[in-house]
């Protein structure tokens, strides 16, 4: 009777250890036969990663999803939001819902992502929605094989075709900080895309601003400065900019569709330039990272160590450079 007892038991162990379901309803294998293989196409790399399946779906951490297209991630854990690109912000998604952002535009899902465990995951059809890139699961070789993002159709309209989104400065008062809606606080556009002339003395108020913050830190996905005392490449921007009463969006996509399109032979100080990042995405004209021009072929930019530097337009940089936008 006893040893009946011990193999049931045994047997009722090895079951449980088998397979499990998490809250959300998605089921798992054991360790060994939950890991699968992530890569992207003509890439030979390839990475682990654990899977569920609920319902013949697959879902994958969003962060092993990031690794493998070289992104960073940051999960704030309150909010279960996430946010994952480059050098800031490029995709916005949360747990529970189907609203996601690519820049500035918003998409929707067709699963929300989930909490599994410790883990927001991503259904494989979202991803693809998500990095508008095919992504497809080979069930025989256990593999998923990811296309190169393709950002929104909007992101690679050409910069010279885009006319970009007319600024409204509030016009901040120095003595109480109250702000009003002042007239449209761009200069115009000819049709060479040479803007006309910036005013080059707010153009050195904003720059000797920027420059109070050399060495502040990088981070991902930064909150605003009052409260992490850190900056992401657009986060900076937006920070510096918003000091003069110019409210620039959250991302360097979405910056780089406001105020008047400027091409690298006439940068003016104080000039938003716009870069690509190699190899991210399926073309180099999609806008990964941004800084500030400041003459003399210098911007002043974050995107890792030290922190806000000024950094040589001579060079890679100069070669990475797709347009500028003009706000003063």
């Amino acid at each position: 009777m006893k040893k009946y007892v011990i193999a049931t038991a045994i047997a009722m162990l090895l079951s449980s250890c088998a397979s499990h379901t998490n809250t959300n309803g998605a089921k798992t294998n054991n360790v060994a036969d939950n890991v699968i293989k992530l890569r992207t196409e003509g890439d030979a790399r390839v990475f682990k990663s654990e899977h569920w399946l609920d319902q013949g779906k697959v879902w994958i951490p969003a962060e092993r999803a990031a690794a493998l297209l070289n992104y960073r991630y940051n999960l704030k854990g309150g909010s279960h939001m996430a946010a994952m690109g480059f050098s800031d912000p490029m995709y916005v998604f949360a747990a529970d819902s189907k609203q996601a952002k690519i820049g500035n535009d918003s998409v929707t899902l067709n699963e929300a992502p989930r909490m599994i465990g410790q883990s927001l995951c991503l259904e494989l059809g979202s991803l693809s929605q998500l990095l508008q890139a095919p992504v497809n699961w080979d069930a025989a070789h256990r593999t998923v094989v990811v296309g190169p993002p393709h950002g929104s159709e909007l992101q690679k309209t050409p910069a010279s075709a885009a006319p970009g989104t007319t600024l409204r400065a509030r016009a901040v008062d120095s003595d109480n900080g109250d702000a009003a809606d002042q007239s449209d606080n761009t200069a115009s556009e000819t049709n060479n895309g040479q803007s006309n002339s910036t005013d080059q003395g707010q153009a050195d108020e904003v720059i000797a601003f920027a420059k109070r913050y050399m060495d502040v830190p990088y981070k991902f996905d930064a909150a605003p400065y009052e409260e992490s005392h850190k900056f992401d490449c657009s986060s900076f921007m937006q920070h510096v900019f918003g000091h003069f009463g110019i409210d620039l969006p959250r991302s360097s996509i979405a910056q780089s569709k406001v105020g008047q399109y400027v091409t690298r032979s006439n940068l003016k100080k104080g000039d938003i330039v716009f870069f690509y990042t190699p190899g991210r995405y399926s073309s180099n004209d999609i806008v990964g990272h941004v800084g500030l021009y400041i003459g003399n072929n210098q911007v002043i930019q974050t995107y890792g160590d030290p922190g806000v530097t000024i950094t040589s337009l001579i060079g890679d940089w100069d070669k990475r450079i797709l347009w500028a936008r003009r706000v003063l």
